[in-house]
């Protein structure tokens, strides 16, 4: 009688605790792009105060252990998380948002381009699971911090409440250079009200202090222009914003944020930003 009072509660004790972490998936196909798998994890219920975070992977593509850790720091949030699973076989290119390759030759083909692909995802669980949250925040690193910096930039009025920036490897400045190291050439076309609402919106640039290294580090002569790490990048990048926002009289909202004794750690950086996106 004992034993089986205990095989009950282990029982109850694992099926509790797997619904509290079950990470589900959804093949998202709604559009004439490959389809991208969505990796989510709904709170334990969804009312009107569910917000929505988006977090972008890395050149691992390994969404499944970045949902994995923000499911273990954000317990008890009233949240949904979603991480999209950009494939290396269909979309090579997603920290550029398939606009271009990695040496800067642009791609012509714009109906695989990702801008605007996050709002659709958005609008696609807004339907699903009644959500009445009419923005979302979102968590980029690495390549996912590229994609994430790339994708606000050139979007259509992005539905973004506010955005993490972590780590990217290199940028789009906002002057200067061609595309894909600046936005000269660029193959989607932005105007000044474009980059006037990038400047303007709640964005945090975070930096481990430690990233210094250059493995995984683009070293084109267009990215070494911008620094000879990640972190002298992304100092150059948030300084070049406070120039264009300060010579143009635009608002300037972005924050700055050094992540101390931490290097190119994506669940560190995550850790760190939990306390800025909930």
């Amino acid at each position: 009688m004992q034993s089986l009072l205990k095989s009950t509660l282990l029982l109850i004790f694992f099926s509790v605790d797997l619904h509290a972490f079950e990470v589900k998936r959804t093949i998202f196909a709604f559009w004439d792009k490959p389809d991208v798998v969505l990796h989510y994890k709904l709170p334990q219920e969804i009312n009107d105060d569910t917000k929505v975070l988006f977090i972008i992977h890395g050149q691992s593509r390994n969404a499944s252990d970045y949902i994995n850790h923000w499911v273990s720091i954000s317990e008890g949030k009233n949240v949904l998380l979603i991480a999209p699973e950009f494939k290396k076989a269909d979309y090579k290119y997603f920290s550029l948002l398939e606009t271009a390759t990695s040496n800067g030759a642009i791609k012509q083909n714009d109906d695989m381009y990702l801008n605007n692909s996050i709002d659709s995802f958005f609008t696609y669980f807004q339907s699903r699971y009644n959500i009445q949250a009419s923005k979302y925040s979102i968590f980029g690193h690495s390549a996912g911090g590229q994609f994430t910096h790339r994708y606000l930039l050139y979007s259509d009025k992005p539905r973004a409440e506010k955005a993490v920036i972590a780590n990217p490897g290199w940028y789009t400045f906002l002057a200067g250079a061609r595309f894909p190291y600046g936005i000269t050439d660029s193959p989607i076309e932005i105007d000044g009200d474009s980059v006037k609402d990038f400047l303007s919106m709640r964005n945090t640039l975070l930096l481990g202090s430690d990233d210094l290294g250059s493995k995984s580090l683009n070293m084109s002569p267009g990215a070494m222009k911008q620094g000879e790490n990640r972190f002298v990048r992304g100092n150059n990048y948030f300084n070049s914003l406070i120039d264009i926002s300060s010579n143009n009289s635009i608002p300037f909202r972005w924050n700055y944020e050094v992540v101390p004794d931490t290097g190119h750690d994506f669940r560190k950086m995550s850790d760190a930003a939990l306390e800025i996106l909930l």
